[in-house]
């Protein structure tokens, strides 16, 4: 963030935030990194139950990092713009360096 923003562009970050902060809704958007899918797919790729991922999906897509398709009787999800895979991996490298730096501390030293 190179400038200051306003309370409600803060707000609007800190919603984008809070959709990220659901292991389910981050397991939907991995799994649509490989391309898109139905509720079904999801349902069995997940294991977890539709009605749960429907609902995660519709969070998904109010905030606008899901688009959605029909195709005949399905619904087909995808990712609406891969930039939020940008923002994963640098959450991830974050943690794998604290990771990293809380086994150094671990590690016997050398004499």
């Amino acid at each position: 963030m190179g400038r200051t923003l306003a309370r409600d562009q803060l707000e609007a970050v800190a919603g984008q935030f809070g959709v990220l902060a659901e292991p389910t809704r981050l397991a939907i958007l991995q799994s649509l990194r490989e391309g898109g899918r139905s509720v079904g797919e999801l349902v069995v790729e997940l294991e977890a139950k539709q009605a749960n991922i429907s609902k995660q999906l519709g969070v998904l897509y109010a905030a606008g990092l899901v688009g959605r398709e029909r195709h005949g009787n399905e619904v087909h999800y995808s990712i609406r713009d891969p930039m939020i895979f940008e923002l994963c991996e640098l959450v991830c490298g974050k943690l794998r360096r604290d990771a990293e730096r809380q086994a150094e501390a671990f590690r016997p030293r050398r004499r």
